[in-house]
């Protein structure tokens, strides 16, 4: 299962899914692609500094000093994109979000 941890503009994404076997798991694409655009999105167009880390399965972006209007809109735009995965799937996806 997927779990996907968002408080206070931290936002913390672990786990695989199991739907399909790794290679072939949409959900885990679906939450990958959408963590990653997060993650690029926040460094390319919001001027704000974070501290992330990445890895197989696990991935963390925490805003450093004051968090902009435009990484909140970002935030606020990735929580809609997995909560509708989590709806869709909610065997293999929880989000928490504060």
């Amino acid at each position: 299962m997927i779990q996907i941890k968002v408080n206070n503009y931290s936002v913390e994404v672990s786990g695989h899914a199991g739907y399909m076997p790794r290679g072939s798991d949409i959900v885990c694409a679906g939450v990958s692609a959408l963590y990653q655009t997060l993650e690029e999105s926040a460094k390319e167009l919001t001027g704000g500094e974070y501290k992330t880390s990445s890895e197989e399965g696990y991935g963390r972006i925490c805003p450093i000093g004051e968090v902009s209007n435009e990484y909140k809109l970002l935030v606020s735009s990735f929580l809609i994109g997995v909560n509708g995965i989590a709806a869709s799937y909610p065997d293999y996806v929880i989000v928490h979000a504060d």
